[in-house]
């Protein structure tokens, strides 16, 4: 049995399969999310059908997908090279925070509609597949110089901008009173020039990893759909601050420090 999951999961055309569809998500998801808001976080509530999931299991349950379809992946081959083990250690840590202390971390979720939830499962599936067997069939046993240096420290920048914001986030829902509203304008580090430094640290984060990988096409996608899913909506955000507080920060940007 195993032989044959082992089998059909190395099989070239599935993967060759994975990717034609895997490249399209960068560009499905900017035209899209500029023109709606994905049915999460601020954005919950009735959206075609009143169908939403708790969002705390539901967050855990889609992001832990992707992990475990790039485990699987990485099990098809049984000798790693330094590269691969920095890259699967690099990605581990990510989701472990991502799906496991980030919601333990919040004080609460808002519910996760299902179409956000089923779309977000059918990304981590494709994601965690391909750039997990990329990475297991592309050994670099010389992996040294520039490139990979400066993908890790913006991996690790990344990660750092990324945890930190959303922890001032979470501080003003603890530190929030019971007559207080549920939404107020975040102050301190780069929420003093972004709407959502949170997502510019995580496609900081993706961008490092790219380079690290390099040439790794799953990786490149990746970074492309976290910028492609993560700035309309910081975009979004950013207008709704400004409409729900007339004295917002006009000099603030909505995810690139004064740029965009």
């Amino acid at each position: 049995m195993l032989d044959k999951v082992f089998q059909y999961w190395t099989e070239p055309r599935l993967y060759q399969g994975a990717m034609a569809i895997y490249v399209t998500f960068p560009a499905l998801f900017t035209p899209t999310l500029f023109l709606i808001d994905a049915p999460y976080g601020r954005f919950a509530g009735k959206f075609i059908v009143d169908w939403n999931l708790p969002g705390k299991l539901a967050w855990f349950t889609m992001e832990i997908v992707s992990p475990v379809m790039f485990g699987m992946s990485m099990w098809t081959t049984r000798q790693w090279d330094a590269r691969q083990i920095l890259l699967s250690g690099l990605w581990f840590s990510h989701y472990v925070n991502r799906a496991i202390l980030h919601p333990l971390r919040a004080t609460s979720m808002a519910p996760i509609h299902v179409l956000t939830f089923m779309s977000s499962i059918v990304f981590n599936i494709l994601n965690g597949y391909t750039n997990g067997m990329w990475t297991a069939h592309h050994a670099d046993p010389s992996m040294s110089g520039f490139t990979a240096l400066t993908g890790f420290g913006l991996w690790f920048a990344g990660l750092f901008v990324n945890i930190y914001h959303d922890d001032l986030l979470f501080r003003l829902r603890r530190n929030r009173k019971p007559d207080q509203p549920r939404y107020v304008i975040p102050q301190g580090a780069l929420f003093e020039y972004v709407s959502c430094p949170n997502y510019f640290g995580e496609a900081i984060e993706w961008i490092g990893y790219y380079l690290i990988a390099y040439p790794s096409r799953p990786a490149l996608v990746f970074a492309l759909a976290t910028m492609a899913n993560l700035f309309p909506r910081a975009w979004r955000t950013h207008a709704w601050y400004r409409r729900q507080f007339p004295d917002y920060p006009s000099a603030r940007k909505a995810v690139i420090p004064f740029i965009f």
